[in-house]
């Protein structure tokens, strides 16, 4: 949080991915969860893909549950077109961050 308040931008990529791990937690339709993730998300999969490689790389350093991996699968059937170098730069992001510990996921 800044001096002038909390980041929207931030407030909003935690919402999207908030939203994913609510809907893996439920395990219901995986057609209605990406429908849904994309409505929240709206034209902004650069969040999609930022929130999945994160959560794959914290998991795949330091496993937590199996809906943490299932919300990142949310995430990524929800981007029309996938750019995987962009995937696997925050794949890489999220294994640092959870090399160092931080408890950060996505």
């Amino acid at each position: 949080m800044s001096r002038h308040g909390p980041d929207p931008e931030r407030l909003f990529f935690g919402s999207v991915v908030g939203t994913a791990r609510r809907l893996a937690a439920e395990q219901g339709s995986m057609a209605e969860a990406i429908a849904t993730i994309r409505g929240v998300a709206g034209d902004r999969e650069d969040l999609l893909v930022q929130g999945a490689g994160l959560g794959v790389g914290a998991w795949s350093v330091n496993p937590g549950l199996p809906a943490d991996l299932l919300a990142a699968g949310l995430l990524v059937g929800s981007v029309p077109r996938l750019e995987l170098d962009v995937l696997l730069h925050w794949m890489t992001v999220g294994q640092q961050r959870g090399l160092s510990g931080a408890r950060y996921r996505a």
